[in-house]
């Protein structure tokens, strides 16, 4: 165990025991941190190269960049926590030159934002907020990674949206889940833990046990699913996908090994096999 986290589950553990509300309260605003990273070379030739422009929120604009034929089929690209947009451009311009219109955009708090901190609410309505700016005519394809999909499924079954193909390179499925690990982590005693539930609950509007990839891709209109992850993923550990391949009928799992976790959005394999099957064509 690092320092930082021995003095993080120490001042966790002690508050906990004395103010479960303090520790309740800041283990939220820790939950909702984001680290931003520095923008990479090859994500910088993204941005600088597409066609970016704003979708216009309640809150900080979203910065959105597009590339592809402007009037081929939609698929959006979500990209996953500490991430940004530019870090799914290899997919990006794979199914651009299938001729495919590739939208993707930065969610609140990361790359470019001023904020540096959001949740799975904010990042719904930016989602919401592109797709309603876009006013698709026809159905759309999603391509997400890591908490990426958590937002998107979240987003799409909150609203009637016609969905194609959908694409999820790795996903947290149950929320609930993810709280606990955190829990564990920062070493959160379990009173505070409780009323970092009820922080949650007020926030989302639902308990985190009603969350969960599998469950809202029930909720969503969509012609298939692809699972693609690393068995031996250190990040988001195999089960999540396992888990909604054996709930979800029409979905698809592909299990690959040594790929990574952030890794596999430059993975040929990957890349290949996400874009034939937005194209309609058969994956193994």
């Amino acid at each position: 165990m690092n320092t930082d986290l021995l003095l993080l589950k120490t001042y966790f553990g002690w508050t906990s025991f004395i103010n479960p509300e303090k520790a309740a309260r800041k283990s939220f605003r820790l939950f909702q941190k984001v680290r931003k990273k520095e923008i990479r070379e090859r994500e910088e030739h993204f941005f600088a190269f597409t066609r970016n422009f704003q979708v216009h929120t309640s809150k900080e604009p979203v910065d959105c960049f597009e590339l592809g034929n402007p009037t081929g089929d939609l698929v959006v690209l979500v990209h996953g926590w500490d991430s940004n947009a530019g870090s799914m451009s290899m997919i990006a311009h794979a199914l651009a030159k299938s001729g495919k219109r590739v939208i993707s955009f930065n969610l609140p708090g990361h790359a470019f934002h001023k904020s540096s901190s959001t949740n799975l609410i904010e990042c719904k309505d930016a989602f919401l907020a592109v797709i309603e700016f876009l006013n698709p005519e026809k159905p759309i394809s999603v391509v997400a990674h890591s908490f990426g999909s958590a937002v998107s499924t979240y987003a799409l079954a909150k609203k009637e949206i016609e969905v194609d193909k959908i694409v999820l390179l790795t996903n947290p499925n149950k929320i609930e889940t993810i709280f606990k690990e955190f829990k564990s982590i920062i070493g959160l005693g379990n009173r505070a833990y409780q009323k970092l539930l009820k922080i949650s609950l007020d926030k989302l509007g639902e308990p985190l046990k009603n969350i969960s990839v599998e469950e809202n891709l029930k909720k969503i209109n969509y012609q298939s699913l692809l699972l693609i992850h690393d068995r031996h993923d250190k990040v988001l550990p195999y089960h999540h996908s396992s888990e909604i391949n054996n709930e979800i009928e029409n979905a698809q799992l592909i299990t690959l090994e040594n790929i990574g976790h952030y890794k596999m959005l430059w993975n040929q394999e990957v890349i290949s096999r996400t874009t034939g099957f937005v194209n309609g064509k058969e994956v193994f």
